[in-house]
């Protein structure tokens, strides 16, 4: 669809890029002044967390993991590498790229902090009953790109669909 074919006005209140930075930046402010007390920042959580799930990732592949953009990942990298949270060291594929892993420290962080994120996500997410928990967080890995399976979601959002109509009689 063209730009020019939208027939429905622009309303702020309506756009989902506006409404998932306006969730984007109160899922941040929920957990970032704890993770300050750490010294960590929600996008340094997310490089630890990457690598606590598959630690000795190319620096491209935690690109991919993380949204971060390049650029400011090197920067990032850089930076937790200096404060000890990270190491890098020559890939054993390819000579010319690095491989990145959690230092001790930087696993000490990641335990530290995992809970002050996981319960930022369950109060960002504590007025919706699990259904709706369960397809929002199906939805917004379908919308950041990640691999889910279709079918599954149309079939689960069908059954759901199905017992609000049963509820509504």
């Amino acid at each position: 669809m063209a730009k020019e074919e939208i027939a429905k006005p622009f309303k702020l209140a309506d756009s989902a890029t506006h409404l998932l930075h306006r969730v984007q930046q109160e899922a941040v402010n929920m957990s970032a002044a704890e993770l300050a007390e750490h010294n960590l920042t929600i996008r340094q959580f997310t490089v630890l967390a990457a690598l606590h799930e598959d630690d000795g990732q190319s620096q491209s592949s935690l690109v991919e993991t993380t949204g971060i953009d390049r650029s400011t990942l090197a920067d990032m990298v850089s930076r937790m590498e200096k404060n000890g949270l990270v190491k890098r060291l020559s890939s054993k594929n390819d000579a010319r790229a690095k491989s990145v892993s959690l230092t001790n420290a930087g696993e000490k962080a990641y335990k530290k902090s995992a809970p002050i994120v996981a319960f930022a996500d369950e109060e960002l997410l504590s007025g919706l009953r699990k259904s709706q928990r369960d397809s929002l967080m199906r939805i917004l890995t379908y919308v950041a790109g990640d691999d889910i399976d279709i079918e599954d979601l149309k079939l689960k959002l069908k059954k759901s669909l199905k017992r609000k109509k049963k509820l509504k009689r």
